[in-house]
């Protein structure tokens, strides 16, 4: 897969073209993606994504909108789809001026020679994001371009949204937010020093940090899986998000016990999938109580993950 980060971009072919944000790139997202990927098949061109770096919102209200994925995942989870070109491209005061038409005729037609394009039935485009799918027909109609516009995808009745992701993982829902995702919400971040007080009370853990502007989980502990950057065995064992007031801390880490394991991550790249929300964080009188709660949280995490 090609990825392009300028918007002048000049194709030389004519493409089939997927547009959305694709924040998460959940099941929606897949079922657009995919669509536009048949459709690239039957006509012999190459499937072009074209998306933004940043939601929109976060252009206007900084942060306003956290992440399901930082770049490199988002990237990564693209490419597996079978996408020839991905154009991500920063969403600046050109793009947020530019009129709906003019975003139809020179991005669509002229630099991306857009054959057939492919969308979701709630897709916005142009100054204002007064675009939409009516008017993108109408403008496709008119210029002989081919369109496919995707009804909403629900998932045990589900309606499949980024913002319905969001709300799941900051309630501590999942299991709900693998199921709209297609895969778990999983933190990919480099192991950092920690005070190494886990491993004083027997249980070592990977300590990392969320990456700026993604998505953090209900403070808690998590029952996860945990995958290294050479995508090697998948290792399970259980994660406390939050900030550790048993031990007085103010800022939210998630620190990693994997289970039977003793090797060396620090500064290694590690991905830790949640699977199951086991308890929120709470303050204990005692070390040793805490000690006690997490042999606890070990035992049921096992039990869940086998």
């Amino acid at each position: 897969m090609r990825t392009v980060t300028d918007l002048n971009l000049l194709s030389t072919v004519d493409t089939v073209v997927a547009l959305g944000c694709f924040d998460g790139v959940h099941m929606g997202h897949r079922e657009v993606i995919r669509t536009a990927k048949a459709q690239a098949i039957r006509l012999g061109l190459p499937l072009a994504v074209l998306t933004f770096a940043q939601p929109p919102k976060n252009y206007f209200i900084p942060h306003s909108v956290p992440l399901l994925t930082d770049s490199k995942t988002k990237e990564s989870l693209i490419e597996k789809l079978g996408v020839d070109l991905f154009l991500c491209v920063p969403f600046d005061q050109t793009v947020a001026d530019m009129p709906s038409e003019e975003f139809f005729f020179e991005i669509l037609i002229r630099r991306m020679r857009a054959a057939h394009i492919v969308c979701g039935f709630n897709y916005s485009f142009g100054a204002g994001g007064r675009g939409n799918a009516d008017l993108l027909g109408n403008l496709a109609a008119k210029n002989n371009i081919g369109l496919s516009i995707l009804s909403p995808v629900t998932i045990d009745g589900i309606p499949v949204s980024s913002s319905a992701i969001r709300s799941a993982i900051v309630d501590g829902r999942v299991e709900e937010a693998t199921l709209l995702l297609g895969r778990p919400y999983t933190l990919c971040a480099s192991v950092i020093d920690g005070q190494k007080l886990a491993r004083s009370l027997g249980f070592p853990t990977l300590n990392q940090r969320f990456p700026k502007d993604v998505v953090v989980p209900r403070h808690g502990v998590y029952a996860v899986q945990v995958t290294t950057e050479d995508g090697g065995t998948v290792l399970d064992g259980i994660a406390n998000v939050g900030v550790r007031p048993t031990v007085g801390g103010d800022e939210v880490w998630s620190e990693t016990h994997i289970f039977n394991f003793d090797g060396d991550l620090y500064g290694k790249r590690v991905s830790v999938a949640f699977r199951s929300f086991l308890r929120p964080e709470r303050k204990f009188n005692s070390l040793d109580a805490l000690r006690e709660q997490i042999q606890k949280d070990i035992l049921l995490a096992k039990e869940l993950l086998s």
